[in-house]
């Protein structure tokens, strides 16, 4: 599965990243950023602890590069002291192949490397890929008003605001809006 990694170089400094293929392997670690309070807050979806068999369920459905097709799925890697550490996720989903659309959501699970720029190299990186080698027109994402990191990285990555959701997302005992965005292939 070499051929699916995707490498990179963090804009801040000289750390190196990657993406690769999301595995089996993963989904305990990935369950585990997912029922972080702190990490789940920035989720726009409300939901209860999670499990690893929901893990199996969303990466199923999202496509895992265990098939035959281009992996949708990927683990977020940092390199420190000449290993891969895993630190978050990013996916398309919602994909909708007659019409060469899907939606694209990322997660930096791992705090300490919240704020380093992972969230906008690793979406520029999969807005490339998207576009050029699965071959969408059009590749959405939302983000939480209250999610500006989010929002930043989305913005750097290319994506274009089409719209607010007024009082969308309730957390925290209150309403947020919703950014729509998208970025879309030339003609």
């Amino acid at each position: 599965m070499a051929t699916n990694i995707i490498e990179f170089v963090f804009q801040r400094g000289e750390k190196k990243g990657r993406l690769r293929p999301v595995n089996r392997k993963d989904w305990g670690q990935i369950v585990g950023w997912w029922n972080d309070p702190e990490v789940r807050r920035l989720f726009d979806v409300h939901f209860v602890d999670q499990t690893f068999s929901d893990a199996e369920k969303w990466f199923a459905k999202a496509g895992s590069g265990e098939d035959e097709r281009l992996p949708r799925s990927f683990v977020i890697e940092v390199e420190e002291d000449s290993k891969w550490l895993p630190v978050g996720t990013a996916e398309f989903y919602s994909e909708r192949p007659s019409h060469k659309t899907a939606e694209f959501g990322f997660l930096i699970g791992d705090k300490m490397w919240w704020g380093k720029g992972i969230g906008t190299e690793t979406a520029k990186r999969l807005v490339k890929y998207g576009l050029d080698q699965i071959g969408y027109k059009r590749i959405g994402a939302v983000s939480a008003g209250y999610n500006v990191r989010s929002l930043n990285a989305l913005q750097k990555a290319g994506f274009q605001i089409e719209g607010i959701r007024k009082s969308y997302v309730f957390r925290d005992g209150q309403h947020h809006d919703q950014t729509v965005m998208s970025v879309i292939k030339p003609s």
